[in-house]
């Protein structure tokens, strides 16, 4: 089957779910039910803090309020992205569009479509992962700690939710526990697919641009045989500069787009990873079992991957701009026009700006900052453990 979207099937199906597709039926109702859902989560999420709020059970605090927080880090991306919609409705225009230019064109559909593989398999290969890491959180800690209980034939009969909850009623007896463990247990994968979907999303939008840049990259190492294609120069270098100010107007969608997203992802997943090192350290210290520490072991690792994400995309479109600048140097300038080697160097003044999303207009995402994201928690939780 020929590819003529870098967004893939599993991505566009998951983006209508949540309401933020353009031209999909009730896409504010999609949008609604979802939130709600999440906020009645966080209702009795919260609740359940606030009942263990002492320091005697400060483990099983932080471990209640690194699930909790991360619903609500969902919560601020869905509002983001929604009252942003808009922005994303311009993104997959401009993305169509050029899908529609390099059909005509056999390297540039060839390199379009290359960066759609990537996108498609990274889709497909992460909300395999990100599921079956869910799952292994979700019934790793309840699976072997029954067996345990069963081994050691202790008498503690009460059973636990897959996640931190307080329900201000009986729940034990059969069906509601039941019904509950089910129906909080499907609620916490939607909400890990949720969290991928939108992690997804910025990988592919910026594979897209790279697509693009990596177009003009080519078209500059072969100027001198694409001015004999056009007949014209100016015909060219108008093409170059029309594309070259349409990656930039993409780049600055994506911004307006992440901007918010980013933001509180820096912010929250902070508070989360540390949370998560703490209850690491504690269970260390103090013998909870290894079915503890590995389900915490799981969820950090699926914290930091999504921060990661999220800063390495940052840093590749960063580099990947840098590359017009590069490529336009290492052009045959020298045996143009002068009138065409301005032209030329016009395109690399602009290029020394970069292209980047930040999180909030105060900081690029890059690399850089996934470093300073982790030792900051890694700092806090030695605070923590240092006051406990």
């Amino acid at each position: 089957m020929t590819i003529r979207s870098t967004i893939s099937p599993v991505l566009k199906i998951g983006l209508q779910f949540l309401g933020i597709w353009p031209d999909v039926s009730y896409s504010t109702i999609y949008w609604l039910s979802l939130t709600l859902s999440i906020l009645i989560m966080q209702y009795f999420q919260y609740w359940y803090i606030l009942k263990h709020l002492k320091f005697s059970e400060l483990s099983n605090l932080i471990d209640g309020l690194t699930v909790t927080l991360d619903y609500s880090l969902t919560i601020f991306k869905l509002i983001g992205l929604w009252l942003h919609r808009r922005v994303f409705h311009q993104l997959l225009a401009a993305m169509d569009n050029d899908w529609r230019e390099c059909i005509n064109f056999d390297q540039h559909l060839y390199i379009m479509t290359i960066n759609a593989n990537i996108s498609h398999f990274f889709s497909n290969a992460v909300l395999s992962v990100v599921t079956i890491i869910g799952i292994l959180y979700l019934l790793g800690e309840y699976v072997i700690r029954n067996f345990v209980l069963l081994i050691e034939d202790h008498n503690d009969t009460l059973r636990q939710f897959p996640i931190k909850i307080y329900f201000p009623f009986e729940t034990q007896q059969w069906p509601v526990f039941e019904f509950l463990f089910v129906t909080i247990f499907l609620h916490v994968i939607l909400h890990v697919c949720v969290v991928f979907l939108i992690n997804g999303l910025i990988f592919t939008l910026v594979l897209h641009i790279s697509g693009q840049i990596d177009i003009m990259c080519h078209e500059f190492k072969n100027i001198s045989e694409s001015i004999l294609l056009y007949k014209s120069s100016a015909t060219l270098f108008g093409l170059l500069i029309k594309r070259h100010n349409r990656i930039i107007s993409f780049s600055e969608n994506i911004e307006k787009f992440f901007s918010f997203v980013a933001l509180m992802q820096v912010v929250w997943n902070t508070l989360v990873i540390c949370c998560l090192g703490f209850v690491i350290i504690i269970s260390f210290h103090n013998g909870t079992g290894i079915f503890v520490t590995v389900k915490t072991i799981f969820a950090c690792f699926a914290i930091i991957f999504e921060v990661f994400i999220v800063c390495f995309v940052g840093d590749y479109l960063r580099l990947k701009g840098e590359l017009i600048a590069s490529a336009t140097y290492d052009s045959l300038w020298y045996n143009m026009s002068p009138r065409q080697s301005k032209i030329m160097l016009f395109i690399i003044i602009r290029s020394q700006k970069r292209l980047t999303f930040t999180a909030g207009k105060m900081m690029d995402m890059s690399l850089e900052t996934f470093t300073n994201i982790m030792k900051a928690s890694i700092s806090y939780a030695s605070v923590l453990n240092a006051m406990y």
